[in-house]
């Protein structure tokens, strides 16, 4: 490992600690004295990261580093080399709380919560639907997240990427549990709307981005009217996403009740100009008109009627109008709307699809999960396969990618030429912006042209966010921008600053979840039960049945609650000072500490209280009570035993174990009987005052 005191960047304090702390990792067999004396220096270290440091400890970490020179020389020249190099940082961290490289004394959030485009707390509302409370789950996720129950069947859920579980096993399965909320909650939440303002907001486009945006405003108290061009809302949720995926049922429900905020949706409604609202008296338009038409092929015959671009398929679909395709079908493409398209060809009459991309099957931008879900459904999928002309007989030439090893060449050749009814093109989205004649506002390869801070377009009071303003993405990636934009007009609206952080940034933390320590270290997450593969390729039922409110509470108890513990690694530091080795965390590859095995404890914690008096949020804590110890790590009681009682006076001491342990380290021979510090102070003034008075005075001026 390399020597921080040589790093030209970074925090010297900081990465001095991980040097600490990796070498007191490697050192698990190395002997009582060695693992005493690193844990000691990481974990001073560590103090003085957290802003914990006392007047003393820059001296007592110098001492240390000189008792360490004798047992552990090379961790001692680190440290001893970083203390004398750089003290006037050290000085800087440990007095005035300041690090220069800005990396230290930052309170570590949930990066899960961190990943939401949302911004929802999702710790906080694990944590209730952990404990069964459905309806404060749903408001800490509508606070934030206005369409819940859809996010909960189709958001990607970077969530889950970001969540520190992958680092030993399955990530917490997040999206889904918000369907569970919604479910089984008794009622939606709706923020109490503040009272009226008289300005007017023109919304184009009733997707994700323009739905958002005109709750939010709503709440907010101005007046909101929704445009769509189309019979119905919803925008890509209903005319781009198939049911099987997001039932029209759990679609109508969310918008009728972001209805209730009083927002009016006019629908079937064709927008010819960005400005025209301005004439009619509204005080600022939002255009959130989406990507509506499908990117062609770009290749010859792609104009040929048996050619159909995978949005307009969907959209059909979506509309009602039960198009028919097959038996044999081509789709082209390896994102979302080719997987929606392959899946939703079966149910519309193809009997053999298929599936062909350009690259390999790991390069694919669609969901690993929703791959499969294809290839369960029988589709063919042939990779590395470039689109290269459509014939009028239907047949589609495709030549190989250069990528294609020479042992795929030999197997299958340069050329494919497939036969098809129909080919579906599902390699994307374009915009259609003749909206934009005749006023300021301006696009750029396909894409409104917006200021990212504000999204406010060149002409003033047109704001403009979702796909249509960043390209095509996600659901939870348009609220994101409606959210965005909702801020930024109510600031111009009102001649305010638009300064908005997620609610969960001002909360404390919520009540944790009671759960075992076994079940709690579990490393995967219960199945997902779904509608049988051979079967469902016929019906828009939905493919996912969702979890079991047993389940539910199972995978969110599960949760590290990374929003409490930080990770600072000081309580598995003092443990091991302590010498009963009882807590073990796992660094992840962001370097970030997990406490994740809650089981270890159960053999080897003596009961001290050492953990919870240095954790520096309160994520551990012990608990004395009917004759009883039990150790909570984040809410999980990971020992519990009895206390020894005061031979005196019969209170509860501390458990045996750890009697044993302090007498082990004064080399006791355990015959002294255990007796509590009150009772001491008695015997003591007893022992006093039988003395004679020289022997007593002797005696106090020793105390």
């Amino acid at each position: 490992m390399p020597d921080p005191a040589n790093e030209p960047a970074g925090c010297i304090v900081d990465s001095t600690r991980k040097e600490l702390l990796h070498r007191w990792q490697e050192a698990e067999e190395a002997a009582r004295p060695v693992r005493f004396a690193l844990a000691q220096a990481t974990r001073m270290a560590t103090e003085i990261t957290l802003g914990r440091a006392t007047a003393t400890t820059i001296h007592d970490l110098e001492l240390l580093g000189q008792e360490l020179s004798v047992v552990e020389p090379e961790a001692a020249a680190i440290l001893n080399h970083a203390l004398f190099e750089f003290r006037s940082e050290w000085e800087r961290h440990a007095a005035e709380g300041v690090c220069t490289a800005g990396v230290c004394f930052v309170r570590r959030a949930a990066p899960c919560s961190l990943a939401c485009p949302a911004g929802i707390n999702i710790p906080g509302f694990l944590a209730h639907i952990g404990r069964g409370q459905y309806d404060e789950a749903l408001q800490l996720i509508a606070e934030e997240n206005p369409l819940p129950h859809i996010c909960g069947l189709v958001c990607p859920a970077p969530c889950e990427d970001a969540c520190l579980r992958r680092a030993t096993g399955a990530a917490l399965f997040i999206r889904p549990l918000k369907a569970v909320a919604a479910k089984n909650s008794s009622s939606y939440w709706t923020p109490e709307k503040k009272p009226t303002t008289g300005k007017r907001v023109a919304v184009v486009g009733s997707g994700p981005s323009g739905l958002t945006l005109a709750y939010c405003l709503a709440a907010k108290g101005h007046q909101v009217e929704i445009f769509e061009e189309r019979e119905k809302a919803g925008g890509m949720m209903r005319y781009g996403i198939p049911r099987y995926r997001l039932p029209a049922a759990v679609l109508d429900g969310e918008i009728e009740h972001m209805k209730s905020l009083g927002i009016v949706l006019h629908t079937g409604y064709e927008v010819k100009s960005a400005t025209e609202f301005r004439d009619r008296g509204f005080d600022a338009t939002y255009l959130a008109v989406g990507l509506q038409l499908s990117k062609s092929i770009g290749v010859e015959g792609e104009d040929l009627p048996f050619v159909i671009g995978g949005m307009d398929f969907l959209g059909d679909v979506g509309a009602g109008n039960n198009p028919r395709v097959g038996p044999r079908v081509i789709v082209v493409g390896g994102g979302n709307s080719a997987v929606d398209a392959v899946m939703t060809a079966m149910r519309q009459g193809a009997e053999h699809v298929y599936w062909v991309y350009r690259r390999r099957r790991s390069n694919m931008p669609a969901s690993p999960h929703e791959i499969s879900m294809c290839l369960a459904e029988g589709a063919e999928l042939l990779e590395l396969w470039v689109p290269e002309r459509i014939l009028p007989d239907h047949k589609m030439l495709f030549k190989r990618n250069p990528m294609a090893t020479e042992e795929e060449i030999r197997a299958s050749g340069s050329e494919l030429i497939l036969e098809a009814d129909h080919i579906l093109a599902g390699i994307g989205q374009e915009s259609e912006l003749s909206l934009l004649a005749g006023s300021k506002v301006e696009s750029k390869k396909g894409q409104i042209v917006v200021d990212q801070a504000t999204l406010a377009t060149a002409e003033p009071g047109i704001f403009a966010g979702g796909d249509i303003a960043h390209g095509a993405s996600t659901v939870v990636a348009a609220i994101m921008a409606g959210k965005k934009a909702a801020e930024s007009i109510d600031a111009y609206l009102m001649g305010d600053k638009a300064s908005r952080q997620p609610a969960w940034l001002a909360k404390s933390a919520l009540p944790l979840v009671q759960i075992g320590a076994e079940q709690r270290s579990t490393k995967r997450r219960p199945p997902m039960p779904e509608l049988d593969a051979k079967t469902r390729n016929v019906t828009y039922e939905q493919i996912e049945l969702g979890y079991s409110e047993a389940d539910a509470q199972q995978e969110a108890g599960r949760c590290l609650r990374c929003d409490l513990c930080i990770g600072c690694g000081m309580c598995e530091l003092v443990c091991s000072e302590t010498g009963a080795e009882a807590l073990r965390m796992v660094e992840t590859a962001s370097g970030r500490l997990i406490f994740d095995d809650f089981t270890r404890p159960i053999s080897r914690c003596i009961g001290c209280g050492a953990c919870a008096a240095v954790c520096p949020t309160g994520a551990i804590r012990v608990e004395d009570k009917d004759g009883q110890r039990s150790t909570i790590i984040t809410g999980t009681v990971v020992r519990t035993q009895p206390l020894q009682l005061c031979a005196a006076c019969h209170k509860p001491l501390n458990p045996e174990v750890q009697n044993e342990a302090i007498r082990g380290r004064l080399a006791n021979d355990g015959e002294m009987p255990t007796i509590c510090s009150s009772c001491k102070r008695i015997k003591s003034a007893l022992a006093i005052m039988e003395m004679d008075p020289m022997e007593a005075s002797v005696a106090r001026s020793v105390k």
